[in-house]
């Protein structure tokens, strides 16, 4: 009997070896009085999978790349952007209006598809030059959104889901944990009180404003103020940051508290690290999607301390030789879900950033939260 207990403690030890390795172990052991039974049944799966651990509410996927991009064309400078783009393995295009300013929605979804796939994930604002044949547009890109969510085994956190009275121009989606507002500002009266609802009932880390059009001060060319501050304000309010086009250029702000006044964040100055939260957003203009480039206006000098009130942290202009190219931002990188990192690249040189930035979601105490250090003022 003593023999038999040996032999069986061996088994048993050899086994738990194999669960250490990653495989699923049932075992029963069966006897009375204290004695070891001669009947023993074990069960072994080597190789059984391991549960994946549970995802934080609200993240995206690890390392999960969307490219930001503008006034686009329906040229080749057009099409190396779209492959740029490929290259980069974006996941996810924002477009933030004027899209091939040809009013040709056949031939513009023509190209996305020809170079990304006819169920590539791109969500577009509405822009300018899109307005005359904007029904067309907004045809191919539900049939996009349809394609892409036509799959019955995709996962509900795979699908492109929008909400609102207007694809483009009013409406809200999401896609893999990333909450995205497009919007066209000048065409609805409550856009500031859209914005403010949908971000206070958001429950993702990563929230981003899309729109086409400019403030004057919120862009580095001619420009002139044709959205409103309470736009930009509900949007840094509501913890998201702002991707705009219209100005055929790249230029970034750093983390401002105030986008009127064009504070820059008192605990955030750098202009290379950023915070997104409530009170406190980024601002961008990703213009060089294909069409042409704009020369420098404000804020000078073309370098580094910029003018104004030292509020840009990257100007990439006509001025600066600027070539066409995409911002992409990867959320969840260095496994943190509240961190992403940001690169613009260009067409010529897809290797070497032109900018390089990281975003923090959310770093701050709750007295910042709370404490917002500016009012929005009506146009």
């Amino acid at each position: 009997m003593a023999n038999r207990a040996r032999r069986l403690q061996s088994i048993g030890a050899l086994l738990c070896g194999v669960v250490l390795l990653g495989g699923v172990l049932s075992a029963m052991v069966s006897g009375t009085g204290g004695e070891v039974s001669t009947t023993t049944s074990v069960s072994v799966a080597a190789n059984a999978p391991v549960s994946p651990s549970p995802s934080v509410p609200g993240a995206t996927p690890a390392n999960f790349t969307v490219a930001f991009i503008a006034d686009q064309g329906n040229n080749k400078n057009a099409d190396a952007v779209l492959r740029l783009i490929k290259k980069k393995g974006a996941q996810l295009v924002i477009h933030s209006g004027d899209l091939d300013y040809d009013e040709d929605p056949i031939a513009f979804d023509n190209r996305v598809t020809t170079i990304l796939g006819p169920e590539f994930p791109y969500l577009v604002s509405r822009g300018n030059h899109d307005i005359p044949a904007w029904n067309g547009y907004k045809t191919k890109l539900q049939s996009r959104i349809h394609r892409h969510n036509a799959d019955s085994a995709l996962p509900a956190s795979n699908k492109i889901t929008c909400t609102g009275p207007e694809l483009g121009l009013k409406s809200s989606c999401t896609y893999q944990g990333l909450h995205v507002l497009l919007l066209d500002p000048p065409a609805f009266t409550d856009e500031d009180r859209y914005i403010r609802q949908e971000l206070a009932n958001s429950r993702s880390i990563w929230k981003v404003c899309s729109w086409h059009y400019n403030q004057e001060a919120m862009q580095v060319g001619e420009k002139e103020d044709e959205v409103g501050w309470e736009a930009y304000e509900e949007c840094r309010k509501g913890g998201a940051f702002i991707a705009t086009g219209h100005e055929h250029i790249y230029a970034r702000t750093r983390t401002l508290s105030n986008t009127q006044t064009q504070t820059i964040d008192a605990a955030w100055p750098d202009a290379n690290r950023l915070r997104v939260a409530p009170g406190s957003t980024f601002v961008f203009v990703s213009g060089l999607g294909g069409q042409s480039i704009d020369p420098q206006k404000r804020c000078r000098p073309a370098a580094l301390p910029y003018g104004c009130k030292g509020e840009w942290a990257k100007i990439y202009t006509k001025k600066q030789d600027a070539r066409f190219g995409a911002l992409f931002i990867t959320f969840h990188v260095d496994g943190d879900p509240k961190k992403a990192r940001g690169e613009f690249f260009n067409v010529k040189d897809p290797l070497t950033p032109i900018d390089s930035f990281t975003i923090t979601a959310d770093a701050r105490t709750p007295q910042e939260v709370h404490a917002d250090p500016g009012a929005v003022k009506s146009d």
